[in-house]
């Protein structure tokens, strides 16, 4: 299952398409920031952890993207490690 827009914004309620765009965009480098952490070469989408972690590091990015966005949080990293653990 790969996050749509429409997920993240079922997730927070947002019902307006107005920021669509913007949260596809948050989406496709949650992807490459989640990939890049764990492992660059190997497939991560068969894991429940990736969409997870994508998902709330786009939720994180979303909701605090006029404030400081430079932790990354707990949950994210919680994620990405246990995916560090399933492909050793």
């Amino acid at each position: 299952m790969a996050v749509t827009p429409e997920d993240i914004k079922n997730s927070l309620r947002i019902d307006v398409t107005a920021d669509d765009v913007m949260i596809q965009q948050y989406i496709d480098n949650a992807k490459a920031y989640v990939q890049e952490a764990v492992d660059s070469d190997t497939d991560l989408t068969q894991y429940t952890q990736y969409d997870f972690a994508v998902s709330l590091l786009t939720q994180f990015w979303y909701q605090n993207r006029v404030i400081d966005m430079q932790q990354t949080p707990y949950q994210v990293v919680s994620m990405i490690q246990q995916l560090r653990g399933l492909i050793s």
